[in-house]
């Protein structure tokens, strides 16, 4: 995305505008008026609206401080007087960075293999899931964004009880444990230009602290790449040692908890992992056994097209707020 902020075109600008702030009912309106940082959870909104769909191609679109900047210009009435938007922007950001973030650690029927999605923006593989919204809860949260990420409906499987927390920083991170779904199942995202790849990975082959050079032996990825699941991993472990050895999961949840460190296998662990390429699982799959090219979806960075007409009036001059 560009650093440097390329134009966006004046019905761009209006049809954002229209869309996404005029609107918004009054009471908002005000409230954005005391606590200007609120505004940027929904021109955030906004931004994800013109990299799906007014772009050509999302990967050369401006970044969200460049739109925001834009956006202010053409419409310097949405900041209040004596406000400094630019303050309040890195106010905003330090907020999304300590938000809590809601997600899911889906096993398969064998407890052998995790899934894991890797963003558009960055090569991170982490456990589908995303930041809470307002008035949202954590559980809620994981089952939004497993859905949007994955196309799984994980609402009638999680249990709000089997999660495992890890703080990255200030953030807290809540991932629930679902347990049973088929390497089979259709991966889909329902999300635009957000989700690249969705891969089943062992969970013996996951890194367990960032020095950990396993992965790179036989998938060419780093231990660095995942750095939202190194937190995990060792709990995540134990737990499936513990359910394979017979116990329920609320026990081997609570087990799993008090694992101290252990020294890492001399083994191979990689030693048969398969590529990474993209392929369509076969329904036949009968065992853990079963070699398993790990990618089942799979995105090109493909172009997006605008899926709604601008408003015929977005030639008008909109209104203030």
């Amino acid at each position: 995305m560009a650093h440097v902020p390329e134009k966006i075109s004046e019905d761009t600008l209006r049809l954002l505008y229209s869309l996404f702030i005029n609107n918004i009912p009054q009471s908002v309106k005000d409230e954005w008026r005391t606590n200007f940082v609120r505004i940027f959870a929904e021109l955030e909104l906004a931004h994800w609206y013109y990299l799906d769909n007014c772009l050509q191609d999302a990967s050369v679109g401006v970044d969200f401080f460049g739109f925001c900047q834009q956006l202010f210009s053409r419409f310097p009435h949405m900041i209040p007087k004596k406000t400094n938007w630019k303050e309040k922007f890195q106010e905003w950001k330090h907020y999304r960075g300590t938000t809590a973030t809601g997600s899911a650690i889906i096993l398969d029927e064998y407890l052998s293999m995790v899934l894991l999605v890797q963003g558009f923006n960055n090569d991170r593989w982490t456990f589908p899931g995303g930041k809470i919204n307002q008035n949202e809860t954590l559980q809620q949260c994981a089952i939004r964004e497993v859905m949007e990420e994955t196309g799984l409906d994980i609402e009638h499987r999680l249990d709000e009880n089997l999660f495992i927390d890890a703080f990255l920083g200030e953030t807290k991170r809540r991932a629930f444990i679902v347990e049973g779904f088929p390497r089979t199942s259709r991966l889909q995202p329902s999300t635009k230009n957000e989700i690249e790849a969705i891969t089943w990975f062992n969970i013996a082959n996951l890194p367990a602290h960032v020095q950990d050079e396993a992965p790179v032996l036989s998938m060419k990825l780093k231990p660095t790449m995942f750095y939202c699941v190194i937190p995990f991993v060792k709990q995540l472990r134990q737990y499936v040692k513990l359910r394979k050895a017979g116990r329920n999961c609320a026990d081997a949840l609570s087990a799993s908890e008090f694992l101290k460190p252990t020294p890492e296998p001399k083994t191979n662990r990689l030693a048969s992992t398969a590529s990474m390429t993209t392929v369509k699982l076969s329904p036949s799959v009968g065992s853990p056994e079963t070699p398993l090219p790990p990618s089942v979806f799979n995105a090109s960075r493909a172009k997006s097209r605008d899926a709604r007409s601008p408003a015929k009036n977005t030639k008008k001059e909109v209104s203030e707020f």
